[in-house]
């Protein structure tokens, strides 16, 4: 099933970076939340400039709540001590390279948020690595709340809620499995931006392609195969030139991208603010290889 869709341009959304070129429908795919929703199917979209892959309709906030608010996400899987060892390992690492990217002295306690939360890891990895970090999470799921003693604060409401400016500037921003999910991703990161410190930097995990994937001859068949097509959960895929894109967008820039994880089915990316260094350079990327390396283990295990 590699051609694309007859659907009409007209029929499917505009891009949700705002580019202004009209999304080509890829073809139907049903959904996969067993939650009650009011469409059974979405149009996988390819914005017309081909880096941003995207679901059309984008699901309206009734579908969203369904989803998250009124329903669980978090099972026994994710109290597994094995896979919380993984995680932690996974995200320990991470904080790591973040923090020697930012510069300053090593151990230092940092402001942490997190934002769509769940049960918090990057505040848990920063609480383990000085107790003295200030951790706060966000989420509209009020599933967690009770179930993160490593969290100093945990906002139940929206990315806009005012008590995170409070509590803001931070050091450090996660959003891990998150941006796939976010009907606006250029506001909400336009908003982790205002939230952040001048040194700051934005972790961001999330899907990115199914291996077999073929961007000049897109097959659905590959697509709905993949352990990441959840319909209509992920609202979209992107790319490192979409990333790049939504950055600028926001008032960030990319300084570092890799979709080496699972096989090139997921990425990590870090943003930070326009006026912070430039991206970082070969002879950096070399030296953080090795943790990389060992880092794409553990981040399956956060999927979501």
């Amino acid at each position: 099933m590699s051609a694309e869709s007859a659907v009409p341009v007209d029929a499917v959304r505009g891009c949700p970076l705002g580019c202004g070129r009209p999304g080509h429908a890829l073809g139907e795919l049903p959904k996969t939340s067993t939650a009650p929703l009011s469409r059974t199917h979405y149009t996988l979209t390819r914005c017309g400039c081909g880096a941003l892959l995207y679901l059309s309709p984008a699901p309206s906030t009734a579908d969203l709540t369904t989803m998250y608010v009124d329903q669980g996400q978090f099972g026994s899987e994710y109290t597994d001590e094995a896979r919380v060892r993984a995680i932690l390992g996974y995200m320990g690492e991470a904080l790591r390279a973040l923090e020697r990217h930012a510069g300053g002295a090593p151990h230092r306690p940092l402001r942490v948020l997190e934002v769509g939360a769940g049960l918090s890891w990057m505040c848990r990895a920063a609480k383990a690595r000085n107790a003295a970090s200030v951790t706060v999470a966000q989420d509209v799921s009020p599933e967690a709340v009770d179930a993160c003693p490593w969290v100093d604060h945990y906002v139940l409401g929206d990315v806009a809620d005012a008590r995170l400016d409070a509590l803001a500037p931070f050091d450090i921003v996660s959003m891990t499995h998150v941006i796939e999910h976010l009907v606006d991703p250029v506001g909400v990161v336009a908003r982790c931006r205002k939230l952040m410190a001048p040194h700051a930097l934005l972790f961001v995990t999330a899907p990115h392609r199914p291996r077999a994937w073929n961007e000049a001859a897109p097959d659905l068949d590959v697509w709905t195969a993949y352990s990441y097509n959840h319909v209509p959960a992920h609202v979209q895929y992107f790319s490192e030139a979409s990333l790049s894109r939504l950055a600028e967008a926001a008032g960030c820039r990319l300084v570092y991208w890799s979709h080496a994880h699972e096989g090139g089915e997921a990425f990590e990316a870090w943003l930070a603010p326009q006026t912070a260094a430039a991206p970082l350079g070969w002879w950096h990327r070399a030296a953080m290889a090795a943790g990389r390396k060992w880092r794409r283990a553990g981040r399956a295990l956060l999927r979501r």
